[in-house]
C-alpha cells in the first residue's frame, strides 16, 4: 500500500482524528478535529488562534493523530507521530468547503475567515488493517515505506 492510498483512506473514510498534544506544563490534551486534507505531503488541519489546541500546536509542534473505522468487517487504524507547523491561511478555503462540520462548531464567518492551517510536514505512520492483518509503516517528509 502507498503512503498516498493510506492518505487517502485518513481523508475520505475517516475524516475526524484524535489529536493529541502536550501543554506548557506538559500536561497531555486531546481532542477530535476533522482532518482537512492528507496526502503525500502530509496532513492539513485548522484550529482557531483562541483554542487551546492552537496554544499548544505553536508552544510544542510534536503532535500525535490517531483514527479508527469500521465498516462491517473491515476495521481500520492509522496512527501518526510527528511535527506540524503553521502555514496561515494557505488551503484555508479548500479546508473550509471540506468540512461538514465547520457550521455547527464555527457559526460565525468572521470566525471561519480567522481559522489558521497546519501542516504535519514530517513523521512516521503506522496503517493497520486490523481485520484482514495488513500492517504498514510510513514516513511524512521522508522516502520510505515499508511492511511492519
Amino acid at each position: 500500500m502507498e503512503v498516498n492510498d493510506i492518505m487517502q483512506i485518513l481523508e475520505k473514510d475517516m475524516k475526524v482524528a484524535v489529536f493529541a498534544t502536550v501543554d506548557e506544563d506538559g500536561k497531555p490534551h486531546a481532542r477530535h478535529a476533522h482532518i482537512g486534507v492528507a496526502n503525500e505531503q502530509g496532513v492539513f488541519f485548522m484550529t482557531s488562534p483562541t483554542t487551546d489546541f492552537y496554544k499548544q500546536l505553536k508552544h510544542n509542534p510534536n503532535i500525535a493523530i490517531t483514527t479508527m473505522s469500521e465498516e462491517g468487517y473491515l476495521v481500520q487504524v492509522i496512527r501518526i507521530e510527528g511535527k506540524v507547523r503553521q502555514v496561515g491561511k494557505d488551503r484555508l478555503q479548500e479546508l473550509l468547503a471540506n468540512n461538514p462540520y465547520v457550521e455547527q462548531v464555527y457559526p460565525d464567518d468572521d470566525i471561519r475567515q480567522g481559522m489558521q492551517v497546519f501542516h504535519l510536514y514530517e513523521g512516521e505512520g503506522f496503517y493497520h488493517s486490523m481485520s484482514q492483518g495488513h500492517k504498514y509503516v510510513f514516513s511524512i517528509g521522508h522516502e520510505e515505506e515499508t511492511d511492519a
